[in-house]
């Protein structure tokens, strides 16, 4: 699914230039300028950002989701722990919020760069300097920062969503600077959890049961 969704996206990305849709093409703006390009990564990162808020309001979704969750040891690779249903569920959103915006296929690729690169480096287990880590959550997210939204609690769950950029956490006001026990104290992961999902197939059917 890594693979699968990146190269449907390009392919969704081509045919929607192909045939001029999208709010992008009904205007006199330049398709492929750095301007359009930076503009549209924005768009895709807060599309992203209330998909995830999404994942944890709606009961069904968060069946799905709450895989993600149920890692106890958050490193970086709990990055590319997802349900494989959820994947194709932001296939299609993700699919739908760029045809919609027009974006350039430049645009799609350099976002699903930073979609892979960025919860590589805010899920994992890095120690950064407190003085590092305060210069980069004013552009993106951080370990501490995101650790926080893997809290069993759930009011700091309900936090931090931001993928890559941490100004939607900020600008609608889902932002926790730190969690209430500390980081070396809180507890990482969901309550319904007995650590039993570390299997794969125990993940693959955690949504059903």
């Amino acid at each position: 699914m890594r693979f699968i969704v990146p190269f449907s996206l390009v392919l969704i990305t081509q045919w929607s230039q192909l045939h001029s849709l999208g709010l992008i093409n009904l205007t006199s703006i330049e398709l492929n300028s750095a301007f359009t390009i930076i503009v549209c990564i924005l768009l895709l990162d807060m599309a992203v950002y209330w998909q995830h808020v999404l994942t944890h309001k709606i009961p069904v979704l968060w069946r799905l989701h709450k895989v993600h969750h149920a890692d106890h040891d958050m490193d970086a690779t709990t990055a590319i722990r997802f349900h494989p249903i959820e994947l194709l569920l932001s296939l299609v959103y993700k699919g739908i919020v760029i045809v919609i915006i027009g974006a350039p296929l430049a645009a799609v690729l350099i976002f699903e760069l930073l979609l892979f690169v960025g919860p590589a480096f805010n899920h994992s287990n890095l120690r950064l300097p407190m003085s590092v880590d305060k210069i980069l959550r004013w552009f993106i997210a951080t370990p501490d920062m995101h650790r926080v939204h893997h809290s069993t609690l759930i009011k700091e769950q309900n936090t931090n969503y931001g993928f890559f950029l941490v100004w939607w956490d900020k600008i609608f006001q889902t932002y926790t600077d730190q969690p209430v026990a500390g980081h070396t104290a809180m507890k990482i992961g969901i309550d319904e959890s007995n650590g039993k999902e570390e299997r794969l197939e125990d993940m693959l059917l955690m949504p059903f049961r």
